[in-house]
């Protein structure tokens, strides 16, 4: 058994990790907040494309939003 190299575990999480902190150092705020924005996006439509009824139901809200006065309602005038 003369001649076994040994192995030492490395944790690749770790490893990864420093790769995006010296990215982003690099990076101007804006360009920061647009690769911040696009995984955002990229997050929502994976969770939407595994929950399809949820992203109908948002959209549903969506329509409706304009169309329901929310809070207290105004007293009404006559005339």
């Amino acid at each position: 058994m003369v001649g076994k190299k040994k192995r030492t575990l490395v944790d690749v999480a770790e490893i990864g990790s420093l790769g995006g902190s010296a990215r982003a150092a690099n990076l101007s705020p804006e360009q920061r907040k647009a690769a911040a924005m696009k995984a955002i996006n990229a997050r929502w439509d994976a969770y939407y494309k595994a929950h399809p009824e949820k992203l109908k139901a948002k959209l549903e809200r969506e329509a409706r939003k304009g169309k329901v006065k929310r809070g207290r309602p105004q007293k009404r005038t006559t005339k």
